[in-house]
């Protein structure tokens, strides 16, 4: 008798719920829905972030050591390698300089081709008097990207040498970001990490906030 009375009560006290728990307030379902937006996107923001600093990061890790690539006219593009340190040899074409201001950051720079060719550009800080002693160098290194992996950043600068010098700039022409070693970029590990440390925030905050609350068992 004992034992089916208590059996019985089984199911009527596994569904009984801690009554603190019952008496707490509801969460605002404004606040609530803002937290369930928010939060997802901020993840996605950031993993979207991480996936764009990838070239910058890889470029950290590539050889410290410049590959030398020669007099520039005789470069093949087709040999070349993007996101790579290099050094090359040429002499600037001071008639079909191109320069730019950052907008975030204010620096200038200056973008000029070699001479001999139209495959290959370079850019240099624009610092004062150093600026025209680069312009008189032969030799540059610097790392080597393409104009369609810098993206929008050089649209105008593409569309002025196309359209102003006659010098047309295409996705595959190549741009030595001169004296950009690869341990100068230790800022995108840096960047990399506080993206990555807001996905994992996120994601333990989204899993302990929206977790299904267990009901306590009355187990008397």
């Amino acid at each position: 008798m004992s034992s089916a009375h208590h059996t019985a009560d089984a199911p009527r006290a596994q569904s009984r719920v801690d009554p603190e728990l019952e008496a707490l307030p509801a969460p605002p379902a404004g606040r609530r829905f803002a937290a369930m937006t928010v939060q997802p996107l901020t993840v996605v923001a950031s993993l979207a972030f991480l996936l764009s600093l990838w070239p910058d990061i890889n470029y950290f890790f590539a050889p410290s050591v410049a590959t030398q690539l020669g007099d520039v006219t005789e470069v093949v593009p087709a040999t070349l390698t993007p996101n790579t340190f290099v050094r090359i040899e040429g002499t600037p074409m001071a008639s079909g300089t191109v320069r730019y201001t950052r907008m975030v950051s204010g620096s200038m720079y200056a973008v000029f081709p070699l001479a001999g060719q139209r495959n290959i550009f370079v850019q240099i800080p624009i610092d004062g008097p150093e600026t025209e002693r680069s312009l008189s160098q032969r030799e540059f290194s610097g790392r080597l990207v393409t104009f369609g992996e810098l993206g929008s950043r050089f649209g105008q600068v593409r569309k002025y040498l196309g359209s102003t010098m006659d010098m047309p700039v295409s996705s595959e022409s190549f741009l030595l970001l001169s004296d950009e070693t690869p341990t100068s970029y230790y800022w995108a590990l840096f960047l990399a990490g506080l993206a990555l440390l807001f996905v994992l925030v996120n994601v333990w905050l989204m899993f302990r906030w929206f977790r299904p609350l267990v009901p306590a068992v009355d187990l008397d």
